[in-house]
């Protein structure tokens, strides 16, 4: 009897010490895009934070349709990222935003063996089959009235402002929505050049037509026709030569690149939230019995060298809800 109670003990101690953590298991992070893009390494960093102490194996795949935008590309990627799932067979895939639903992650939806949790979402998630029984995740929407109205409180005579986006289909999906928010100025325009002659042609136009700019994208912007995007700060340190007015931003690298201000999505927060999804999910919980999440929390955003440049002095109020500024 005391040595089967020592066998018991022993079986007990063994398996409180050496089975795996909760939450173990394989997870595949799948990028739209490629690893030098800002928003992509912020959804990463959050992914991993949200992971730490889980025991999951994170792999990621970049798909790089930002910089080559062709549809062959687009569809060529996504056969890549769907060869890494049948070579590293995780447990969840997380697509990050929205190429990578179109290409790669609804052809997963409703199949057994793996679980989406979708993050970066700008098109409304129905388009790819979400929620699903195997699908839930986190949907992106532009703080753009709350940009706005910080823009009125550095600068309160603004009455018109002009919208200017790449073409890509993250920017088709978030103009469709900030069409339908009521904006506390006049928005003449929300353009979409495809080339940079194009974008530079709308810039010199704004000087005479409106009091501001809001910068979305500009990652796909073309030297002219063809599918190979221009580097970012090539677009915008022309736009900043060539600018008097005030700009304001709706990502991050706006502001890097010398957008006066504005409330930034954060990637890390998309990461994070995904990554708490994923750990449920791996902990048991079923991906059809989590809601889809809507962050809410942004990035309050100033450029002190661009307010100088534009004789703007930046109030006190936003200096101290600010999450990051920009010195000389």
């Amino acid at each position: 009897m005391k040595q089967l109670f020592k066998v018991l003990a022993c079986t007990l101690f063994v398996s409180l010490f050496c089975a795996p953590a909760m939450g173990a298991g394989k997870i595949l992070l799948v990028q739209s895009y490629y690893s030098d893009y800002s928003w992509v390494n912020s959804i990463t960093d959050g992914v991993k934070k949200g992971l730490e102490g889980s025991g999951a194996q994170l792999e990621i795949f970049y798909m790089d349709t930002k910089r080559n935008t062709s549809a062959e590309w687009k569809i060529e990627s996504g056969e890549l990222a769907k060869k890494k799932v049948a070579e590293f067979k995780p447990d969840i895939i997380i697509p990050a935003d929205d190429n990578a639903q179109q290409f790669f992650a609804k052809d997963y939806v409703g199949k057994q063996g793996i679980n989406i949790v979708f993050t970066g979402v700008n098109a409304d998630p129905g388009k790819y089959g979400y929620p699903a029984s195997n699908a839930t995740g986190v949907i992106q929407k532009p703080l753009f009235v709350p940009s706005i109205e910080m823009l009125l409180k550095i600068k309160p005579d603004i009455k018109k402002i002009a919208l200017i986006s790449d073409d890509g289909p993250t920017s088709d999906a978030m103009i469709s929505y900030m069409k339908t928010l009521k904006a506390p100025v006049e928005v003449v325009s929300y353009d979409q050049p495809s080339t940079f002659d194009q974008w530079k042609s709308l810039i010199e136009q704004y000087q005479k037509t409106v009091d501001a700019i809001a910068v979305n994208l500009y990652q796909t912007i073309k030297e002219s026709a063809g599918n190979k995007s221009l580097p970012q700060k090539t677009v915008m340190e022309w736009t900043m030569a060539n600018n008097k007015l005030p700009i304001m931003g709706l990502y991050e690298d706006a502001f890097d690149d010398g957008a006066l201000c504005g409330i930034a999505e954060s990637g890390e927060e998309q990461g994070l939230q995904a990554a708490s999804l994923a750990v449920q999910i791996l902990n048991g919980k079923k991906p059809g019995d989590l809601k889809i999440v809507i962050p809410t929390k942004g990035l309050v955003v100033v450029n002190l060298k661009t307010a100088e440049k534009l004789g703007l002095t930046i109030p006190f109020e936003i200096l101290e809800s600010a999450g990051r500024i920009i010195e000389f």
